[in-house]
Order: structure tokens, then C-alpha cells, then sequence
């Protein structure tokens, strides 16, 4: 290397350049250097220490010492001291000389150390609200664990998850999403006292440290925040209205560290949720008679699975004029060998929480294709099976090639199979719901609302929706002979879906007057107890094509 060529060309494109002898001082510096150390003096015959940070002077020493040894070329990030005491971070390069000399060119990096803290302060805050992330909220958790110690002292820890944001982030849009959640973090934030932490920890989920809050004055705490959440939103042209469910554990109570803390103030907000939703619960340990038997149940579930427990049995559905066999509605079963035939009404919701409703639920629309398929060939023509589908099912992304792989591999036909989706699962994104059965509706297959007039009642949606059936819930079949409202009612239903082209089918039919009264009215399709209750393929099979 050429050292007077080589600091010549440093000197041109560095802010720092110097040529320091093997006692560090400093024998030739470029123009540039005394211009970027802000100095009127020049800089040689200066000790080099004398611009660098004294915390970066060992790494210097490493730095040179490791040129010396290997002849090459060594780069470092370190501090210059500007007018000799104002730090200012520079990439340093450092080159080794003949006669134990080194080269020294620095480029100012305080635009790259700002993007660092930047990029540290992003890591653990949240970028739309400000507020701590979970990485800094663990750490504040155990920091206050710590002092609560010290002091004998008690430490509470609130998490909120936020009941309904969601929607309004699906229907109105991550903008209005997104000023909302900042609204929600300044009455957060105005809830509690400048020493207490608000962090932000998921899209819809918030926590609260809170130091020397024990059951005395939490109560008044989470009720003021409810309180807080329940007032109405104004974000633009839109008054929004949510609320919150929350969940409370205090240390040492509940637990010694922040893993256990956080896991066990998350479970009783979720059981707050469970209850109703803007509601608010302290963690106990207590496991209560519904829960313990919930769990029992859930555990009998999976294991009812494994040995299958499960069964579907099948209603049919008449035509209302001829008495004609149209369809079917599979319905799921569960018989177990200790507790008998367990209700619908129980395990669904259960297999809903818990998720293993995705596995029945494909398991039921394999079957129901297989077994309508079955009917067909043995003499039932243009016969539809109709399978009800869980929230969970309608929003996984694998949903549509579900249903693809049933009817291809069962041989059923398109046309001859109808999905029952309540009003309140299309309703939940109603921009993803639209796709999804416009598809469904291009590849042929029937969409049925369930229990029509008992969710949204929502007509712009019937008229978005590629839909073909809806089903008259049975509370208004029940007393449709006697109660005027129940008849009109149905009147109006019956006449809206003349209107657009609709079918109707009214669930719960009971009796002869019911069955009288929605033949007159021009009612489609029936079924219930008194055209047939649900029973087992076999069943099915032998009273119906016999």
C-alpha cells in the first residue's frame, strides 16, 4: 500500500482522516477533520485519544492491536469528540503502515446510530399509539415485581381485549380502525395515574400495570375503565360504540413472575369474555361447577373423536304443496358411552371455543356429500343435503377448498348441495363473506340464511349476497296460528322472498294448523317433528325410499 496515496484518496471522500504514529499521535490530518471536529486549531501532534469517547478507547486499542497482527484492514463503530468533549457516532476504518504507523478514516454514522434507537424504540413500542409493545411490558412487569418486593407491596395487572373493534375495523377500515385504537388508548391512559403503565399488545388487546392497586380499589379501577370504554367514540363522520372485557391478576397472589402473571390475568379475561363481554374478573384458581364440567365435556369431545362417537342424523324437508321428499338437513350427533346422547345445544358451543369444530365440521360436510350421493344413485333424485357451517369454518382460509374437495371426491353435484350460514357470520366481515359466496354461488352451490330474522335483519344484505334459501326460524313457526305478530311476520318474510326470487323453508313445523297456514301463505319448503325428526341414515333410508 502507497500510505501517501492511499490518505490522499481517504482525505477526498472521508469527513475524518489521520495518519497517527505508533504512540497515537496524530502526523498528518486532512482538512476535513478539523472542519467535522468543529476545532479552530489543528490536529497535529494531538494525542488521537484526545477526540475519541474515553468509553471507546479499549475498543480502539483492540482495533489497532488487530491490525498490527493481521495487516488488515479493521472497521469499528466508535465516537469522535467534536470541540473535544460533544460525542458524534462515525464508521471507522483503520489500515495498517509500514513502521508500526496507522491510517484512520471515520464517516459521520449519527444518521445510522438515529435509525438504530429508532428501530430499538419500534421493537418495543407500539408504532401507531406509542404506548409499550409486550416485549417492554414484560420487562416493566418484572422491574414492578422487583420493587413490589422490596417495598412489601402489591402490584395489579389488567388485561383488556376490546369487544367489537374488529367489526368496525372490517367494515369501516384499518383508517377508522386505527384512530379508534388511538382514542382508546388516550381514555386508557386518563383511566390510570402517570406512574402506572399502559401498553398496547395485540390489534384489540391492551395491559395495565398498576403498583400498590390491591382488591380494595381495583374494583373501582376496572369500573372506571369499563365505564371509560362504553362512552361513544367520535372518529370522523362516525360515532362508534364498543366495550371491553377485562381481567385482573396481582402479584404474589396470582403469581411471582411475569410469564405467570400475564398468562393468568389473560385467563380471566377470558372468562369475563365468556360471561357476556364488558365484564371484568380477578384470576382464581377455583375452578367453578360450569367450568370443571365444560373442561370434562371438552375432554370427552376429543376423545369421542378419536373413537367415533359422532354421528350425523338427518331431517328431511318436504315440499309444502305436494308433500314431495326434497332434501335433507344434517344435523350432528353425539352419543357417549357414559353420558349418553349429549345435546347439541351443549357440545357445539364447547367444540366452537375450542376449535376443534373445524375438524367436525369437515367431517360433517365429507359425510353429508358421501351419504347424499348415496340416496341419489339408490333412487332420490335432484335430492340437496343441507349442512350448517360454524363461524369458525366459514372464516378459515382453507374454507372453499373444503367444500371443493368434498363434493369432488364424493361425486355429489354442486347444485345439489345448500350451506346454512347464520346472518350474524356473514355479517362479521361482510367484504370477505360476499367473495366467498360469490364464489360458492358461481361453482353452483345453494346458500341458505339460517334462523332468518333472529341476527341482523339486515335487507341491504340480502340483496349483496348471492343467496338462495331462507329458513324461517322456529320462533316464529311456533305460535304463527295465534299471534298476529308471528304471522305477520312470516307474511312478510314469505312476501320479501317472492320478491327476490328466493326459496323459503320454515323450520319447526309441529302440527297440521302450522303446516296449513304456510301452505296458504306460499311457504316452499317444511320440516320438523310432525313431517319427520331427525334420525340415523339406516332410519332415514328405510322410511323414506322403501
Amino acid at each position: 500500500m502507497n500510505p501517501h496515496a492511499s490518505f490522499d484518496l481517504l482525505s477526498c471522500i472521508s469527513d475524518f482522516a489521520v495518519c497517527i504514529n505508533a504512540r497515537g499521535v496524530i502526523e498528518q490530518a486532512s482538512k476535513a477533520s478539523q472542519a467535522f471536529l468543529q476545532l479552530q486549531e489543528e490536529l497535529l501532534q494531538e494525542p488521537i485519544e484526545s477526540f475519541i469517547q474515553p468509553e471507546d478507547m479499549a475498543l480502539f486499542a483492540e482495533a489497532r492491536e488487530k491490525a498490527k497482527q493481521s495487516g488488515e484492514k479493521q472497521t469499528f463503530i466508535c465516537r469522535l469528540l467534536r470541540q473535544r468533549v460533544l460525542p458524534v457516532w462515525v464508521d471507522c476504518y483503520m489500515h495498517v503502515l509500514p513502521e508500526d504507523k496507522y491510517l484512520i478514516a471515520a464517516f459521520d454514522a449519527t444518521h445510522w446510530k438515529d435509525n438504530e434507537s429508532r428501530l430499538v424504540y419500534l421493537s418495543t413500542h407500539d408504532a401507531l399509539t406509542g404506548l409499550p409493545g409486550k416485549v417492554l411490558l414484560d420487562d416493566r412487569i418484572a422491574m414492578n415485581i422487583q420493587t413490589a418486593q422490596r417495598e412489601k407491596n402489591v402490584l395489579s395487572l389488567i388485561v383488556l381485549s376490546l369487544d367489537g373493534y374488529r367489526k368496525i375495523n372490517d367494515l369501516l377500515g384499518h383508517g377508522i380502525g386505527d384512530e379508534l385504537i388511538k382514542a382508546v388508548a388516550e381514555r386508557l391512559q386518563n383511566c390510570v395515574r402517570r406512574s402506572d403503565t399502559v401498553a398496547r399488545v395485540s390489534d384489540d388487546e391492551f395491559s395495565l400495570i398498576m403498583l400498590s392497586a390491591g382488591r380494595e380499589n381495583i374494583e373501582l379501577i376496572a369500573r372506571k375503565i369499563l365505564a371509560a370504554m362504553q362512552r361513544s367514540f367520535r372518529i370522523g363522520e362516525h360515532t362508534l360504540h364498543i366495550s371491553a372485557s377485562l381481567g385482573v391478576s396481582m402479584y404474589p397472589e396470582h403469581g411471582e413472575n411475569a410469564p405467570l402473571l400475564y398468562r393468568n390475568a389473560e385467563m380471566a379475561m377470558y372468562r369475563a369474555k365468556a360471561q357476556g363481554k364488558n365484564y371484568w374478573k380477578i384470576y382464581s384458581d377455583q375452578v367453578d361447577d360450569t367450568e370443571r364440567s365444560d373442561l370434562s365435556l371438552e375432554s370427552a369431545m376429543y376423545e369421542g373423536v378419536e373413537n367415533g362417537e359422532f354421528m350425523l342424523h338427518y331431517q328431511p324437508i318436504f315440499c309444502t304443496q305436494t308433500g314431495e321428499l326434497k332434501g335433507a338437513e344434517a344435523l350432528m350427533r353425539w352419543q357417549n358411552p357414559s353420558r349418553g346422547f349429549v345435546s347439541p345445544m351443549k357440545f357445539i358451543p364447547l367444540a366452537e371455543n375450542s376449535g376443534l369444530i373445524k375438524i367436525l365440521g369437515a367431517w360433517a360436510l365429507r359425510s353429508a356429500c358421501y351419504q347424499a350421493k348415496q340416496w341419489q344413485e339408490a333412487g332420490l333424485k335432484d335430492f340437496y343435503i343441507s349442512v350448517n357451517v360454524s363461524p369458525r369454518q366459514f372464516v378459515q382460509e382453507d374454507f372453499l377448498d373444503m367444500i371443493h374437495k368434498a363434493l369432488n371426491e364424493s361425486g355429489l353435484l354442486p347444485g345439489n348441495l345448500m350451506l346454512e350460514i347464520t346472518e350474524g357470520v356473514l355479517m362479521e366481515n361482510p367484504q370477505r363473506s360476499g367473495a366467498v359466496l360469490t364464489q360458492l354461488h358461481v361453482a353452483g352451490v345453494k346458500i341458505a340464511i339460517d334462523d332468518f330474522g333472529t341476527g341482523y335483519s339486515s335487507l341491504a344484505y340480502l340483496k349483496r349476497f348471492p343467496l338462495s334459501v331462507l329458513k324461517i326460524d322456529k320462533s316464529f313457526v311456533d305460535d304463527v296460528v295465534n299471534s298476529a305478530e308471528d304471522m305477520a311476520i312470516v307474511g312478510t318474510i314469505l312476501s320479501l322472498a317472492e320478491g327476490l326470487n328466493l326459496l323459503v323453508v320454515a323450520e319447526g313445523v309441529e302440527n297440521d294448523a302450522q303446516l296449513g297456514f304456510l301452505r296458504q301463505e306460499g311457504c316452499n319448503l317444511v320440516q320438523g317433528y310432525l313431517t319427520g325428526r331427525p334420525v340415523h341414515s339406516d332410519a332415514f333410508k328405510e322410511k323414506y325410499m322403501a
